[in-house]
């Protein structure tokens, strides 16, 4: 995850922070802003698609699942055109993230499965229905992530089923856009060169920022944007709500700070133990083989000395050749 906790918090603030889930929910259930933003984030790569009017549904992608609703969030909107878009802002980094994207896109396809019809005029000039063919409407993910994926960290990436050698579109029908949102952070206005990145930069970066938004004059979306988002502007109930899931979004990861810190203790407390155990045990077989060691070694020296004292008493050899027989030094023979 990469929040801004430890930085010190104004309060009240500028701008609302887009990664809450009142901030969140203000911004793209606004269909002004999120047909701008959506215009100008698809036609990046498909400059002939226009959506000309969204309508947002309060369907949530996971409503089933509400534990993790603290630190995902999502709209739903549909285009004029009937095409379907998923917009998630995701604040922690998940195990199978990509595999949870596919699943909740191919579930909204499914939900297409027997609807509309195509219309054709017979050859008596009368309108016909022709029943569904699983001819289906384009269904759109856009996942804001408030961390950085480490393996893959791109500012903004785009998929949708492409033939692998060829890099040729199979299907339109599933895409999602995955936009890191730290990286953004790291961004000056200088290194914006798309819309699109303006539209980012200024997502991710207003929760700090003291004056006006970056870009302001470039789109009256960005003025109406600012007016959003500035705290200020909004009623004391709004402000109230907002207080609410901020002051949320920061006791959640307080505890997970908590709980991670406990977890560094309990680890080093169970590891200097288990390391303790560990190498006391070591240091017993170690003592163990060096004594056993010392003690051949002893013990062949004594046979050594007995050996040479027996040969000195016969009287039958110097005590060069007795040296040369048992090992002993001379000193130690002349002692003996």
């Amino acid at each position: 995850m990469d929040i801004m906790i430890n930085e010190p918090i104004i309060w009240p603030p500028k701008y609302i922070d887009p990664t809450t889930d009142f901030g969140f929910k203000r911004i793209f259930k606004d269909e002004e802003i999120t047909r701008g933003f959506l215009n100008d984030l698809v036609q990046k790569d498909n400059p002939d698609v226009h959506i000309a009017s969204v309508t947002i549904t309060d369907a949530e992608a996971d409503e089933a699942n509400k534990d993790i609703r603290r630190v995902v969030y999502d709209v739903n909107c549909v285009t004029d055109t009937g095409e379907e878009f998923i917009i998630e802002m995701q604040n922690d980094s998940q195990d199978f993230f990509s595999d949870r994207i596919v699943l909740y896109l191919a579930r909204a396809a499914s939900r297409q499965q027997g609807k509309g019809y195509l219309k054709f005029v017979d050859e008596n000039g009368e309108i016909q229905k022709e029943p569904w063919k699983y001819n289906m409407k384009n269904i759109y993910g856009v996942f804001f992530m408030n961390f950085i994926d480490k393996e893959h960290p791109q500012k903004l990436s785009h998929f949708q089923f492409m033939e692998t050698q060829e890099h040729y579109k199979d299907s339109d029908t599933l895409q999602y856009w995955k936009i890191q949102m730290p990286l953004y952070r790291k961004m000056k206005e200088s290194d914006c060169k798309t819309v699109i990145d303006k539209w980012i930069y200024n997502l991710s970066n207003m929760a700090k920022m003291k004056t006006q938004l970056a870009f302001k004059e470039d789109s009256p979306l960005f003025m109406r944007l600012e007016k959003l988002a500035s705290y200020s502007d909004m009623t004391r109930e709004q402000q109230w709500q907002y207080d609410s899931s901020f002051h949320n979004y920061i006791s959640y990861y307080g505890q997970l700070a908590t709980k991670l810190r406990e977890g560094k203790e309990i680890g080093f407390i169970e590891g200097e133990t288990k390391g303790r155990a560990e190498g006391r045990a070591e240091g017993i077989e170690q003592g163990r083989t060096e004594g056993e060691k010392i003690g051949i070694e002893k013990g062949e020296k004594q046979k050594a000395i007995e050996m040479a004292r027996k040969l000195k008493l016969k009287g039958t050899m110097s005590d060069e050749e007795i040296s040369k027989i048992t090992d002993l030094t001379l000193d130690e023979i002349k002692n003996l």
